[in-house]
């Protein structure tokens, strides 16, 4: 009987879970991940991520970062030191981010207090709010996160300006104010924010600004991918994602490694 070819998955969320999962005995599949803990954003409380960890019989690696690929070989990098990891493809399954102040065309000056939502949440959650009054720009998931994270943490005041519908649900609170089908377009302050002007003229004063609107794939391990040999993108930028979505990216870059390892 053939050997079964060795594939090599960064990300342990359910994307890429999923896509281990479909590949089941057809590959020889490692999940590599820089975080301890599978499951990702929308599955690590779940039993969804229990359940893939479970069936789908891939070597985990958890706390790892991939840092090259050649087309042949992964290096990652562990408290161990660096492995090597032969493979007949690499699938990206990093996730997405929300869009950052360039991609928004949000212009003005530079001071501290414009974060994205993924730090926000990130500081929130440890009791440090980004401000006492801040501003998030966005109604999808990560601005219904950072405002329950904010909110959680101490925010006194918490505006949001949403650049069309809400997407997700936002907290039922009275410090909060939701302002639809409007969008930041430029920040003022020299050390610190201090309000930032919307689409439709008005001045809203804040402390800081949350980027939470739009996705955009993840790319830190980017810099690992040498020419892009052998290597399959599965990263959902629907907003508001779903465990549903993900699984479908992680079947459907089983689906293209399968056609790439046959081919």
């Amino acid at each position: 009987m053939a050997e079964s070819p060795s594939v090599v998955v960064v990300g342990a969320g359910i994307t890429g879970l999923s896509c281990a999962a479909a590949l089941r005995g057809r590959a020889s599949v490692t999940v590599l991940d820089r975080v301890p803990v599978a499951g990702g954003v929308h599955g690590w409380r779940t039993a969804e991520a229990c359940d893939l960890v479970g069936r789908c019989g891939a070597r985990l690696r958890l706390g790892e970062t991939a840092i090259r690929w050649d087309g042949r070989e992964l290096l990652a990098l562990g408290q161990d030191g660096v492995t090597r990891l032969p493979a007949r493809a690499l699938v990206i399954a990093t996730g997405s981010r929300p869009l950052l102040r360039a991609e928004l065309e949000v212009i003005g000056s530079r001071p501290a207090g414009v974060v994205s939502a993924t730090v926000a949440c990130h500081l929130a959650e440890n009791g440090l709010p980004v401000g006492r009054r801040p501003l998030v720009l966005g109604g999808g998931d990560w601005a219904s996160a950072s405002a329950r994270a904010l909110l959680a943490a101490g925010a006194r005041r918490l505006t949001v300006a949403v650049p069309g519908a809400l997407l997700s649900d936002m907290p039922d609170d009275r410090r909060l104010d939701v302002r639809q089908h409007d969008r930041v377009v430029a920040v003022h302050g020299r050390c610190r924010v201090t309000s930032v002007e919307l689409a439709s003229g008005g001045l809203v004063e804040c402390d800081a600004l949350v980027l939470a609107h739009g996705l955009a794939p993840v790319r830190n391990v980017d810099g690992a991918v040498w020419d892009g040999h052998r290597t399959v993108y599965a990263q959902p930028i629907a907003d508001p994602g779903s465990v549903e979505g993900a699984r479908r990216a992680g079947a459907n870059a089983a689906r293209a490694v399968t056609s790439l390892v046959d081919g």
